[in-house]
């Protein structure tokens, strides 16, 4: 059985993610800081870490730097209230598997972990390197925060053909949301920062 820890200073979400994660048949710990946390990493050396960037203390940024400082090996998803690709970027910089902002799904929750889970271990895609004009043109767009329909307007083609497209990279930057898609295209210098001028 797959061990959780979910890291998260809110008692009621740390409930929530503790009874979604166990019913998807996972053993679960929670922290409600860094300094816990760290504690449990080393305690119960978990296969995957649910962890909030706004902490009391140890950031959620600094943790993710010290756990994989600890052990490489576990994933780490980030989850924050206020999705920034910039900090999706460091995230996934410093090791973090994957970043989803609040709310979320409990499907979303369970797709990502399992998802990740399967993954492991992670490492760089080397097929990444085959993304089409096409589908860098889509990512930086993405990037921007336009929605399949908003892109489909832009790049005047369907918004099926944009959402197919979508897919494609998110298998070939073995991706679990589009934010991480587009933050390990920005790591591995497959589009830039700064995007579509």
């Amino acid at each position: 059985m797959h061990k959780i820890l979910i890291i998260d200073d809110d008692k009621d979400m740390r409930s929530v993610l503790s009874d979604l994660v166990r019913s998807g048949g996972y053993e679960v710990f929670s922290a409600g800081n860094g300094k816990i946390a760290l504690k449990e990493v080393s305690i119960h050396s978990p296969d995957l870490i649910l962890l909030d960037i706004r902490l009391p203390g140890i950031d959620g940024m600094t943790l993710l730097e010290r756990i994989k400082g600890i052990d490489r090996s576990i994933i780490i998803i980030m989850l924050t209230g206020h999705g920034d690709i910039k900090d999706a970027v460091k995230a996934i910089k410093l090791g973090a598997f994957d970043y989803i902002t609040k709310p979320f799904n409990n499907d979303e929750i369970i797709a990502a972990i399992k998802k990740a889970l399967q993954a492991r271990p992670h490492t760089g895609s080397s097929q990444s390197a085959a993304l089409s004009l096409r589908e860098k043109e889509v990512l930086n767009w993405l990037k921007k925060g336009k929605s399949s329909w908003e892109i489909s307007s832009i790049l005047n083609i369907g918004e099926s053909t944009v959402n197919f497209h979508i897919t494609n990279i998110m298998q070939k930057l073995n991706a679990v949301s589009r934010t991480q898609a587009v933050a390990v295209a920005i790591e591995q210098g497959l589009i830039n920062s700064d995007g579509p001028s």
